[in-house]
């Protein structure tokens, strides 16, 4: 099946890799075969429950066509192509950006309503329809498709910091920490270790995907913390302890499929007197001996930090990495690592 992924514009690289991870996940047999401004293109044999996993994204859609940005173009292209069986329908047209200015959504959105009637006999019903089919118009052109399932992303926003029962500055969105749970391959059953939990923001996350989760953190404050949040959010099952990372692969030598974390690095962080670099050496060592075999861990850590060589050297491959810019003075890496 021919699909594509409507993106959130959110983050440059994070949103198609996440929806890679997830499918990846899933064990779906797809690649990607094309990739234009908050879209992905994929052909795929079956996307399960992704939709139901993505946090950057905003639909999945059976692709019908693609082409360039001209109305004449788009509107040949409308009428060469096959449509899936329709009922009731509505064409919906989005803009990503200022993308091609001289195209009218509403015109493309009534002129392409008027061709898949007459090729289909399908209705037109623009009130609450039964189907609708997506445009798009970004900066490689024009796709469009039948929208086969929308994520809903009002969860993640009921979940923001502030509003958890345990909060401190600098948490990440919770959107944010999907994607990267995700690109560290947790799905139900897996277990999945935050040697520095914090708030739990990770973990809350990884427990609602049906993970079994474990988290460290060496303030106690920050563990209860923790607990209070990972139970308002109904995860249940969860193991929480106070203590240096550092020891935990003694405890869990080889045991967890995942780690995902976020170490101690701003203005409000505490690194109990050591070198940040070395917080991260130190880290990445414990982080690789509590993983099994294959598994993967994704970090984040300030672009000052000379990661890429510790993790190298602490024994893992870098899969890929992201980059967000925070405020001026701080720029994130978000790392894939894999043992």
């Amino acid at each position: 099946m021919k699909l594509f992924f409507i993106l959130s514009g959110e983050h440059e690289t994070l949103p198609g890799a996440e929806v890679r991870a997830v499918l990846e996940t899933a064990g779906a047999d797809f690649r990607v075969t094309g990739s234009m401004e908050q879209v992905l293109l994929v052909e795929a044999d079956d996307i399960g429950y992704a939709h139901r996993r993505l946090a950057l994204s905003h639909a999945v859609c059976e692709h019908i066509f693609s082409c360039g940005p001209g109305l004449d173009e788009v509107l040949r292209s409308a009428r060469r192509a096959e449509y899936p069986a329709l009922e009731d329908f509505a064409v919906r047209v989005r803009r990503v950006r200022e993308h091609h200015r001289e195209l009218s959504t509403l015109e493309l959105e009534r002129e392409i309503g008027a061709v898949i009637v007459e090729k289909t006999g399908a209705r037109v019903k623009l009130e609450e329809p039964r189907q609708v089919v997506q445009g798009v118009i970004t900066d490689g052109g024009f796709v469009l498709g039948r929208v086969l399932s929308r994520v809903d992303r009002s969860p993640y926003e009921a979940r923001r910091p502030h509003l958890r029962p345990y909060f401190r500055p600098g948490a990440i969105l919770p959107r944010t920490a999907r994607a990267i749970v995700n690109l560290a391959g947790v799905s139900p059953g897996k277990r999945v270790m935050d040697p520095f939990c914090g708030t739990g923001g990770f973990l809350i996350e990884a427990g609602l995907l049906g993970a079994e989760v474990y988290g460290n953190d060496i303030e106690e404050e920050f563990v209860e913390g923790c607990r209070r949040n990972l139970e308002f959010y109904g995860v249940r099952g969860f193991t929480l302890e106070t203590g240096d990372a550092t020891a935990l692969p003694e405890r869990y030598p080889g045991f967890f499929d995942a780690v995902v974390t976020d170490p101690p690095y701003g203005i409000q962080a505490s690194t109990r007197g050591k070198q940040l670099d070395q917080v991260f050496v130190d880290a990445l060592k414990a982080i690789y001996g509590m993983l099994k075999p294959g598994g993967r861990a994704c970090v984040i850590s300030p672009t000052r930090v000379e990661f890429d060589a510790a993790a190298e050297n602490a024994g893992f491959r870098i899969r890929e990495t992201h980059y967000e810019r925070i405020h001026r003075s701080l720029t994130r890496r978000i790392s894939v690592l894999e043992k």
